[in-house]
């Protein structure tokens, strides 16, 4: 069986250490790499080239959304698996849009992520649950930039009621109660 080679990026060290111990365990990982954040995940991979990279959204410095296209730049063979604690399909299908093969909850079981890893070393997309459609995530994004409804319904050509729409449909589909949080959540996901 072939070697999957894993750096490991996460801002917490017992957590980069845990999973490091943890994914040792199976003969066939082989970590060759931790970070700390975003800019030493690239550096990482620069340097080891690994079959995969297990990534953190939340780190200091430069985050995992942001880290992605350059971490792609660095080294086009290496498939980046996301790990979140975040794991509504928004954040998946904000990373897969990026470039990542996947996002693996933190809540994920040991199997689960070893699965995941197989499938990224693979080649594999994990699959995605399209939480907004399209229109609703480009609403979202100008939500985030912080667009009033006449500035949305004008970039977007349609109706301001019809963005009145998206907005409580974006509310109720996200659990979230306020322009405030909208905002927030649309930042917190790379949208804005």
């Amino acid at each position: 069986m072939k070697q999957i080679r894993i750096v490991i990026a996460d801002d917490h060290a017992l957590v980069r250490e845990g999973l490091s111990r943890l994914l040792s365990s199976y003969p066939e990982i082989e970590v060759v790499g931790l970070a700390e954040d975003g800019f030493a995940a690239i550096e990482q991979t620069r340097a080891t080239t690994p079959d995969v990279l297990l990534l953190d959204i939340a780190m200091p410095n430069l985050d995992g959304l942001a880290a992605i296209p350059r971490i792609i730049e660095a080294s086009r063979t290496t498939r980046i698996l996301v790990l979140s604690m975040y794991d509504e399909p928004e954040y998946a299908q904000a990373v897969v849009e990026r470039g990542a093969c996947g996002l693996v909850s933190k809540a994920a079981s040991a199997d689960s992520l070893y699965k995941a890893i197989q499938g990224a070393a693979r080649g594999e997309t994990l699959p995605v649950r399209r939480a907004l459609s399209q229109r609703e995530r480009e609403v979202l994004a100008l939500i985030g930039a912080g667009r009033t409804n006449a500035e949305i319904a004008s970039t977007l050509s349609i109706q301001e009621k019809t963005i009145e729409h998206h907005r409580q449909r974006l509310m109720d589909k996200l659990e979230i109660h306020t322009q405030a949080g909208l905002v927030a959540h649309a930042r917190r996901i790379g949208l804005a």
